[in-house]
């Protein structure tokens, strides 16, 4: 697994592309650690106040899930529908939002960092992305329950943020965090 730092990656991005530049381009780029921000994206989306609509914890869950199967299936990077990875923006577009989130990104690289990293390399990654995959899916029961959906979303985007950034420490926090999750799912189930 590359451990490059994640604007190392954004800047051969931007090296490497010339006019516009494709979904298909920044998966290619990023390889594997491209499933980090696919799972961190739902998820947040299910952590938010937007995680309270009915049916979003459960559309959520089930992305993720989608996401988690692809790499505990042994893919090296993600695989998208075609009219998602044909999805483009300019270069110029891509130059400006590099240098913006620049100061953003090199914050974040100084507390994550690449660390424990056989946690982010087979056989271990497939086997935790697994697991994320069927803590994914308990977010469906748990949206009869308002806000609970959060601690399984929480504990996924910070095992997201440590496959990013190909840390161990990270991901084995949030797995820490994932574990509650099944204790959750049992109370809302004894409630119901």
């Amino acid at each position: 697994m590359s451990h490059e730092n994640i604007m190392d990656l954004l800047d051969t991005l931007v090296e490497d592309t010339n006019d516009e530049v494709t979904v298909d381009d920044v998966v290619a780029n990023f390889k594997e650690r491209g499933f980090g921000p696919l799972i961190l994206i739902p998820a947040l989306i299910a952590l938010l106040p937007t995680g309270a609509i009915p049916g979003v914890p459960t559309v959520c869950g089930i992305t993720l899930f989608l996401v988690c199967i692809q790499i505990a299936g042994g893919r090296s990077h993600p695989w998208l529908p075609a009219r998602l990875r044909n999805r483009s923006i300019s270069h110029d577009k891509l130059v400006k939002a590099a240098d913006k989130a620049r100061p953003y990104v090199k914050k974040l690289e100084s507390l994550f960092h690449p660390r424990f990293t056989k946690l982010t390399e087979s056989p271990a990654k497939n086997v935790v992305a697994f697991y994320c995959g069927v803590v994914a899916l308990c977010m469906i029961p748990l949206e009869a329950m308002p806000f609970a959906a959060a601690l399984p979303a929480f504990a996924l985007c910070i095992t997201a943020i440590g496959i990013t950034n190909c840390d161990g420490l990270v991901m084995t926090i949030g797995l820490v965090l994932q574990a509650s999750t099944g204790i959750l799912l049992f109370q809302v189930i004894g409630m119901l």
